[in-house]
């Protein structure tokens, strides 16, 4: 059922995790694990997400480099380019000072990660963002057929500008639609695994059409406000 816009519009502080997701999302958001935010904090929240700890960093940079490593073919023409693949391997090698934070250069997003978590993790991630900050998308393995329940081991960050946070959801929450890379490069039994949340992606692109109708109505009243003041 398509929640009530009633439903959606209360207001957050901007300092409120909650403020930077989709408002149509918040009332499917149960609880928000706000890791350390010291540039590794992508790697903190996924490790909270497997079921290891914040200080596992280590050993999910470890898998996920060894990931990358053993199919390095299908990652280069995912990236496009094996330029862009050294870049993304030497992102997940930690930085000379680990304890320290880490520097834009160690900052990965997950267009370029989620392909490497899903199919490391035999997983879905799925991010979660506003309009302004950037695209919510659903990463699935790349390779293997459909896992036993798949909505519960699902792995789902939310991007708050430069910082991730790890989002604990509601169980009948529709997850974005799958990322364009993934329907382009899948294995053919891969395929399994958007056949589970097919209806789910339809009821998300609805709730999507109608938020970005009142954003634009928003921003319609916003502007003709703006023009009767100069008036």
């Amino acid at each position: 059922m398509v929640p009530k816009l009633s439903l959606v519009s209360r207001n957050y502080d901007p300092s409120s995790p909650m403020y930077h997701m989709p408002k149509f999302m918040r009332p499917y958001i149960e609880r928000i694990v706000d890791v350390i935010g010291d540039g590794h904090c992508w790697f903190r929240a996924i490790a909270e997400s497997v079921g290891l700890t914040e200080k596992s960093l280590v050993m999910v940079r470890r898998a996920l480099i060894k990931e990358l490593k053993e199919h390095m073919n299908k990652y280069i023409k995912i990236y496009a380019s094996e330029r862009r693949y050294n870049y993304i391997l030497d992102g997940l090698h930690p930085p000379k000072n680990a304890s320290s934070f880490a520097p834009p250069g160690k900052w990965l997003t997950l267009p370029d990660m989620g392909h490497i978590i899903a199919s490391c993790y035999i997983r879905s991630v799925v991010e979660k963002t506003t309009l302004d900050i950037g695209v919510s998308e659903t990463f699935s393995p790349l390779r293997g057929r459909l896992s036993v329940n798949p909505k519960n081991n699902m792995v789902c960050l939310g991007l708050i500008s430069n910082h991730f946070v790890l989002l604990s959801l509601k169980d009948d929450c529709p997850p974005p639609l799958s990322s364009t890379e993934w329907s382009i490069h899948k294995s053919e039994e891969a395929a399994t695994w958007e056949d589970e949340f097919l209806d789910q992606h339809d009821r998300f692109r609805t709730l999507m059409e109608i938020e970005l109708k009142e954003r634009s109505v928003s921003q319609k009243k916003t502007n003709t406000s703006r023009q009767s003041y100069y008036v």
